[in-house]
């Protein structure tokens, strides 16, 4: 209790004003001055911290990313919501939020590209290159971020294994992501890769387990002229699961050998 009554002096030196209350925070928020409520959220104290108020830091931080100032740093606003989330951590929990903390990754991703003439462009004049920033990023994506960060990756030309960490990802909490086309296409493709790199991994783990039902056709098509990599991904799961024909299973026999 002490420690709460000096947070809120802290805060009442700070601001140099009465403490914020509850009411005063629906106040602001209602006024539209969502910077303002993170600002004096934390006059109040831990302890009268409740559903109502976290609900309201929550939809004012997400109107702060979405309206964060887009500088010479195409990061910007995904900074100001990481920056928010190690601040209030319950953040990272909540829909409102994550959509708005993904959506400005997704943003920056493409302005990358738009700057870039189709290549990821530098962070303005900062020497670390975009794409560099954009990895830091892609853990803290939600699984539907994920997915909308990997198509926007696709549509601009990255290779297959740049994105299949991203939709297992996505189609481990979305069985919907499954019957995703370019999923498919990604997974089926990132199985022509060394058996011990992240993109086969990542691609079995969602082949063979995730999305066995929705990528088990895409996957007996692609044994047809399959590359030595490909079978080498593909044969022992198959097999496993009854689901090589008897043409196929040659192909592995002629693998193993």
């Amino acid at each position: 209790m002490a420690r709460a009554w000096l947070l809120v002096l802290v805060s009442m030196v700070s601001h140099g004003k009465e403490p914020a209350t509850l009411a005063d925070l629906e106040v602001l928020a209602s006024k539209g001055a969502f910077a303002e409520v993170l600002e004096r959220a934390e006059d109040v104290a831990p302890s009268a911290r409740s559903d109502a108020w976290k609900s309201m830091v929550t939809n004012a931080a997400a109107a702060v990313v979405k309206s964060a100032a887009v500088t010479k740093d195409a990061f910007a606003p995904a900074l100001e919501a990481d920056a928010l989330a190690k601040r209030h951590p319950f953040l990272s929990e909540r829909e409102a939020f994550t959509k708005a903390r993904d959506g400005a990754v997704v943003s920056a991703a493409q302005r990358c590209f738009k700057e870039g003439d189709g290549e990821l462009a530098p962070r303005g004049d900062k020497s670390e290159p975009c794409w560099k920033t954009l990895a830091a990023f892609e853990p803290t994506l939600s699984p539907s971020g994920s997915l909308d960060l990997g198509r926007a990756l696709r549509k601009n030309g990255a290779l297959p294994g740049r994105v299949t960490a991203l939709y297992a990802k996505a189609a481990a909490k979305d069985a919907g992501a499954c019957k995703d086309a370019d999923v498919q296409d990604v997974v089926v493709a990132s199985l022509d890769s060394p058996v011990d790199g992240a993109a086969a991994i990542a691609a079995r783990s969602v082949a063979f387990t995730t999305c066995w039902t929705a990528v088990q056709p895409k996957l007996k098509a692609a044994m047809v002229s399959a590359s030595a990599y490909r079978l080498q991904n593909v044969c022992k799961p198959m097999r496993k699961k009854k689901a090589l024909s008897a043409l196929q299973e040659d192909l592995c026999q002629d693998e193993s050998q």
